[in-house]
């Protein structure tokens, strides 16, 4: 039996949450592999079914197990792409080998807000064009975009089909702008009911909030997106190291997981 400690303020179903993950990260299971069933596990544990039924479901809220009814708890796989790489969402995972879908929701010219028009660096009057899109990856939605681009330079992609077309490679040839650069930032957020919707989960639940602006090589930026990421399917990681001589703390890399349903 794993000894879990009733005389901790901390709940069993967090222990065992926690043992749980500890063995998943010890590869005791094998990507895709089936966990033992509840009934097992709460005798290994000593603890109720519905301990483990809601240390499993809090797992599988993080990704790191597949809950399949009437065939079991399967362990996930993460897809890792590389952040600091500037190119297209599909682009990065499809030399992983990772397919991403993409719907195209909305696409029109609009006249920008201002928080919108201060992060473009647009004149007075200026417009953009607004896209927005659903990213999915085996049929399952994990990423909701807008983006807003600077219409006078963008203005050619108004002909293309935005669900098929790459947009950086749309950027490059058709419109002959060279990007250079990106600048992202990162917060954690609650879908909102129309997000919620789209991305077919209970409004309230966690997201990620990705910012990226991405400039010209001249410095103009040229686009600014918003991505809404699914909690339960994403996950980012960030490798740190220490500098000289001064012993500052340095991001090198970041990474986006995208959790694999098995």
């Amino acid at each position: 039996m794993i000894t879990v400690d009733r005389n901790k303020p901390i709940p069993l179903y967090h222990q065992v949450r926690e043992s749980l993950r500890d063995r998943i990260e010890a590869d005791e299971w094998a990507v895709g592999e089936r966990i033992p069933a509840e009934k097992e596990l709460a005798i290994q544990y000593g603890v109720s079914q519905i301990t483990i039924k809601q240390a499993l479901q809090h797992l599988a809220r993080e990704g790191l197990v597949n809950r399949m009814q009437g065939k079991g708890t399967f362990v996930s796989r993460p897809l890792t792409r590389n952040i600091p790489e500037l190119v297209g969402f599909s682009a990065g995972f499809a030399q992983l080998g990772v397919e991403i879908e993409t719907q195209v929701i909305s696409k029109e010219v609009i006249k920008p807000g201002q928080g919108t028009v201060r992060r473009l660096q647009l004149q007075p009057g200026e417009l953009v064009i607004e896209l927005q899109r659903l990213r999915l990856k085996q049929g399952t939605p994990i990423c909701l975009q807008t983006s807003y681009l600077v219409h006078d330079l963008c203005r050619p992609l108004l002909n293309y089909d935005l669900g098929r077309e790459s947009l950086f490679d749309l950027l490059s040839k058709v419109c002959n702008l060279e990007l250079v650069k990106a600048e992202e930032t990162l917060n954690a957020v609650a879908v909102d009911d129309y997000e919620g919707k789209v991305l077919q989960i209970p409004e309230g639940s966690p997201a990620f909030l990705a910012r990226r602006i991405t400039f010209h090589k001249t410095g103009q930026p040229v686009e600014y997106v918003k991505s809404i990421l699914r909690g339960d399917q994403c996950k980012f990681t960030a490798k740190l190291s220490m500098s000289t001589p001064n012993s500052k703390m340095q991001l090198q890399g970041q990474s986006l997981d995208i959790k694999s349903k098995s």
